[in-house]
């Protein structure tokens, strides 16, 4: 969780950002609270409006100096993990390799649906790899200084 006690707010500065994600994390948003399937499309909207909200916020916070740069997917097309890593030439950054094995145990959190047993049945590993590269992102912030 992100603690939004540090950074602007530790400097005397509550951003707009700051403040939605103070919001959200006492009333406990996110995906997750979606516990029955009629709620689950309202709470979807929510995550992404308050993430749309927040990357924004974040983007316009930037000075001059910053070396982050911001790439949001195209709304209607839905971008892949795997076609931003193609069309944004992220492989200069982060070998492919890397970022998967790196995501590995992230992925291994994320609970298997059942709709998505028999796939994994077959080859647990595959099915974690292709899930990370399947996934299609809000955004992504790379540092250009790394």
């Amino acid at each position: 969780m992100i603690d939004p006690n540090e950074s602007a707010v530790a400097k005397g500065h509550e951003t707009n950002a700051v403040r939605a994600l103070k919001f959200c994390q006492k009333r406990r948003m996110g995906t997750s609270s979606s516990f029955c399937d009629g709620m689950e499309t309202t709470v979807t909207a929510a995550h992404h409006f308050i993430w749309r909200y927040l990357y924004a916020s974040m983007q316009a916070a930037q000075t001059p100096a910053s070396k982050l740069r911001f790439v949001s997917p195209d709304k209607e097309t839905r971008s892949s993990m795997n076609t931003l890593w193609q069309e944004e030439k992220f492989e200069q950054i982060c070998s492919r390799e890397s970022l998967t094995a790196k995501a590995a145990d992230f992925e291994r959190t994320i609970s298997v649906k059942e709709h998505e047993r028999e796939r994994y049945d077959f080859d647990p590993t595959m099915f974690y790899e292709d899930r990370l590269w399947n996934r299609r992102p809000d955004g992504v912030v790379i540092n250009k200084n790394h």
